[in-house]
């Protein structure tokens, strides 16, 4: 995974692995407190994040049909924007409904976002390094999400869902940029080919 070969998309999966938490796990994990920084009561939130996760199994479903006819790494880059748009929507949004609509819409892509990201990753690399390669980048991923309360909710507190989310979109348009930039193509490509 170090070698020259494979240093540019062991550098991609890194930051792609510390970046994708943000965004994926971000909006789950502080939907409801969102909604309470909005002026929302812990029921009503709890009920609003609930009607959102509804998103979640309807895009991993839509991502069976797309995942071969749409290039993984731009399936990814397109995921990840449309996450970000609807996360600042969702941070913005002032009526019920379009606070549920955008909910949906967030987990749902985010959950195309997931399903492609996990086949990407582990399209990387042969087999004979596959696991301990896309292991030790996926582990990266779960370090970033042990931080990632303590990086958002302190944002949350001091200035608003806007700003939180400006922080999550900031992190998946990195992210998209990464995987752009760096990242192969991988849809229709053997993986032991080199």
């Amino acid at each position: 995974m170090f070698q020259a070969r494979y240093r540019r998309r062991t550098t991609m999966l890194w930051l792609f692995c510390t970046l994708s938490v943000v965004g994926y796990y971000g909006f789950g994990a502080l939907a409801p407190q969102i909604l309470a920084a909005k002026g929302y009561d812990v029921v009503t939130s709890i009920g609003y994040t609930a009607v959102s996760f509804l998103g979640y199994p309807l895009g991993a479903l839509l991502s069976v049909p797309v995942m071969d006819r749409m290039e993984r790494k731009r399936l990814v880059a397109v995921s990840a924007a449309a996450m970000a748009l609807s996360g600042l929507g969702f941070a913005y949004a002032g009526s019920a409904p379009l606070i549920m609509a955008l909910g949906i819409a967030y987990t749902l892509v985010s959950n195309i976002f997931s399903t492609a990201s996990h086949v990407y990753l582990a399209e990387q690399y042969p087999t004979a390094i596959r696991a301990q390669a896309t292991g030790l980048a996926y582990s990266l991923s779960k370090l970033s999400a042990a931080a990632l309360p303590f990086a958002l909710l302190p944002v949350l507190d001091a200035h608003g869902p806007g700003p939180m989310f400006a922080v999550i979109a900031g992190a998946m348009a990195t992210l998209v940029a990464v995987v752009l930039l760096l990242g192969p193509r991988t849809t229709g490509v053997c993986v032991d080919r080199d």
